[in-house]
Formats: structure tokens, C-alpha cells, sequence
């Protein structure tokens, strides 16, 4: 078989320009430090990195969920440490009115006192954060407690807030009005001290500060609730950076490239074209003058 010059022209330039491809890769991946630029650079684990971008994604959502939520019943958790303080003074009154040393001067004194106390738990109740009602439930844009302290028949604070903090995992962001303020009977407790002490009872004052105390153990169980939710933020947050940390353990080893390594195969690149252009430069240079 007959080889033209040609043919050997072809060949060669076919070898060098193949050999500059490979340069110019090896030069990507060095100077990127990616593995992967582009799909058709390894389709199965350009598949897989995508797969992790996604997880990643996913994984930043569920952390603003928490962050969220944290945000949310730390918010709670000092509303209702206030309301409790209300009904530790609310009880010091009811008793120091229940004694025989009360008297109608002191009664009214307290009456107004308590009438602010009352006054200051409506206003716990109605706490906003940001644009919504803290305790609104399902209904957060609307005002959950009225003056009187009564809540609306057709859109009661009811319903907790769930934010998924995992792969079909949620948690509850906060308690309503109803489990915080009407469940626990503190609002209904003040406004009984208040009628007591406005009738001059001394013995329903007595009966009233007792609620008073049976409601601060109430709100008290919330609180602690509120507490139990954190802890479960707060593993639901660990999961989220361990996962975190897997997936882009992962996503590296897939899509990134040794710098070492990579600058090793591109010397070695670099010096195999090297040859192949010298190679090329001797065979095409020579003539019929070489072989006679």
C-alpha cells in the first residue's frame, strides 16, 4: 500500500490537533479546578452532581424553616415568660386581698392594678412578628384577642404553623392564642380576680387567686413545650449540616479535580504534543534527497 505525503500531512495534523484537545481539557480542569464542566464531560456524574445541587438546595430552604421557627418560638417563649410574670403578681394581689387586712380602699387600689394586668395579657396575646399576629394561628393576619380580652367566633387564633425542616419532616412553629391564653384559662383567670375584687368578695378573691395560680402552671406547660420544640429545631438543624456537609463531600469528589493531579496530566499532555508536533516537524520536513 502506497502512502502519499498527503496522507502522512493528514495523519499527522489529525494527531496534533487530537493532542491539543486533550491540552486545552487538562488546562480546564487545572485552571478550574473542576473535574466536570460540562455534561458530556462524564453524563453519569454530571447526573449525580446535579442530584446533589438539588439536595443542596433543598437543604438551605429547610435551614431558613428553622431558622424561621426559631425565630418564631423564641418570640413565644418571652411573651409567655411576661404573661407568667403577670400571673405571679396577679396571685401576690389575689391573696394579700383575700386576708382580713383588705379593705374596701385596697380592693379598689388593686382592682386597678389588676384591670392593667389584664390589660397587658391582652396585649401578649396580640404580639406581632413582622407583618403577622405571633398567636393568630390560621387566621395571623387578624387580631386574635379583642379588648374585652374575647376572641372572634367565625376566625379564632386556632391552628399551628408546620415548616418542614427535613424530607417530609415537619415541626410546629409556635402554639395558637387558644392553647397559649385560652386553654391554659390565664386571661379568664385575671378577669375573674378582677369581678372579685370589684364585688368586694373576699372569698372569691380567694377562689380567683387560685385560678390565677392553676393558669400560671398552665402557661408553665407551654413554656416548657415551647422548649421541647427548640430541642427538636435544634436536632433538625444538625441533621440539615451533617447532611449538608455529606452532599457536598460528595458533589466534590465528583465534580472537583486534584490540583496536584491535574498539573501532572498536563505536563504530561503538554509534552505528548511536544513530541507529536517534533515528530511531525521531522517526517514532514523530509525529502527524496534523505533517502538517496
Amino acid at each position: 500500500m502506497r502512502i502519499t505525503n498527503n496522507a502522512i500531512v493528514r495523519t499527522s495534523l489529525a494527531s496534533i490537533q487530537d493532542n491539543l484537545r486533550r491540552v486545552g481539557e487538562a488546562h480546564q480542569r487545572a485552571t478550574s479546578g473542576l473535574r466536570i464542566s460540562r455534561v458530556s464531560d462524564d453524563p453519569a456524574g454530571a447526573a449525580q452532581v446535579l442530584g446533589a445541587d438539588r439536595g443542596l438546595r433543598a437543604l438551605e430552604q429547610y435551614r431558613r424553616n428553622i431558622d424561621n421557627a426559631r425565630t418564631r418560638l423564641d418570640a413565644e417563649e418571652t411573651a409567655l415568660t411576661q404573661l407568667s410574670d403577670l400571673l405571679t403578681r396577679a396571685r401576690e394581689l389575689g391573696l394579700a386581698q383575700a386576708s382580713a387586712t383588705s379593705n374596701d380602699a385596697s380592693m379598689e387600689a388593686t382592682l386597678a392594678e389588676v384591670e392593667a394586668l389584664i390589660h397587658a395579657a391582652i396585649q401578649l396575646g396580640n404580639t406581632k412578628l413582622g407583618d403577622s399576629y405571633l398567636f393568630g394561628g390560621a387566621h395571623a393576619q387578624d387580631r386574635p384577642f379583642a379588648d374585652d380580652g374575647s376572641v372572634s367566633a367565625d376566625r379564632p387564633p386556632i391552628g399551628t404553623t408546620q415548616v418542614e425542616v427535613g424530607a417530609g419532616a415537619y415541626a410546629p412553629a409556635s402554639h395558637d392564642g387558644q392553647t397559649a391564653f385560652v386553654d391554659t384559662g390565664a386571661i379568664a383567670a385575671l378577669q375573674s380576680l378582677r369581678d372579685a375584687l370589684a364585688a368586694g368578695d373576699r372569698d372569691a378573691v380567694a377562689a380567683a387567686a387560685g385560678d390565677v395560680a392553676t393558669a400560671f402552671d398552665a402557661v408553665q406547660a407551654v413554656i416548657g413545650d415551647v422548649g421541647a420544640r427548640s430541642n427538636r429545631l435544634a436536632l433538625a438543624s444538625s441533621n440539615v449540616e451533617a447532611l449538608e456537609f455529606n452532599l457536598k463531600t460528595l458533589r466534590s469528589d465528583l465534580a472537583e479535580v486534584d490540583l496536584e493531579e491535574a498539573l501532572t496530566d498536563l505536563v504530561s499532555r503538554q509534552t505528548t504534543l511536544q513530541a507529536a508536533m517534533a515528530a511531525a516537524s521531522r517526517m514532514l520536513s523530509t525529502t527524496l534527497a534523505d533517502y538517496l
